[in-house]
């Protein structure tokens, strides 16, 4: 089954580029072709993560209609992954009409098992227009009463308007510190809990030696946490 799976949160900061990023890689691990996208069009943080060195031809010039979205698709050094890079110029930020983007997206869905979606932050019309492209929502939020909140207020929109919503997967959680607990958390989100990604001081090693955690050490716990997800989407959970 070929699905297009868009990665959303309520707020910035909750690692969910980080996220989609490694669990790309994850689901390239067991051989799955995969295409992520980098469709926050104001931050390009994805593409950075990916240290793609040609961005010549980027989503942002698809969504101009300069370009057809499949000649956006990068290679990378990971097997079996794949990335639509954004631009990190601001001329072309000004002038992609994001509201394109579920339009085109659909267009690559046949060439690849996933195709995961970074999204923008938030509700914004940015942020709601690439959210609309995915076929299936994952909610991502950290352990934080602002972050679930802010998760709890995209997911309700997002119901509203007929959308599958998967589920949510909390991010950086550590049991010792933090009070609200991952079943109280799915309690109030009223989605699935998809999986628990432990705060993991690896994943910030990793970053700064610019090699995605599931690459750097498969054995730390962030990395093993990820890895289970991308099992548990193979298995269609």
């Amino acid at each position: 089954m070929r699905r297009i799976i868009a990665v959303a949160s309520g707020k910035g900061g909750t690692g969910k580029t980080t996220l989609v990023c490694n669990l790309s890689i994850a689901l390239g691990l067991l051989g799955k072709k995969v295409c992520a996208v980098d469709a926050d069009l104001t931050m390009a943080n994805l593409t950075l993560y990916f240290r793609l060195e040609d961005t010549s031809k980027t989503l942002h010039d698809a969504l101009m209609g300069e370009i057809e979205i499949n000649e956006a698709i990068h290679t990378t050094r990971y097997e079996f992954v794949y990335l639509i890079p954004g631009a990190l110029d601001w001329e072309h930020v000004a002038k992609a009409d994001p509201r394109n983007f579920p339009e085109i997206i659909p267009k690559i869905k046949d060439d690849f098992d996933y195709v995961i979606i970074d999204c923008p932050a938030g509700l914004q019309m940015d942020a709601l227009s690439v959210i609309f492209g995915g076929e299936e929502i994952v909610l991502v939020t950290n352990p934080d009463i602002t972050s679930i909140g802010d998760a709890m207020k995209v997911g309700a929109i997002l119901k509203k308007a007929g959308k599958k919503v998967l589920g949510f997967i909390f991010n950086r959680y550590e049991s010792q510190k933090n009070g609200i607990s991952p079943e109280l958390t799915e309690d109030l989100m009223e989605f699935p809990l998809l999986g628990v990604i432990p705060e993991d001081s690896t994943v910030r090693e990793a970053t700064l030696e610019g090699v995605p955690v599931v690459i750097y050490n498969p054995k730390a716990k962030a990395s093993q946490a990820i890895i289970e997800l991308a099992q548990r989407f193979e298995r269609g959970e």
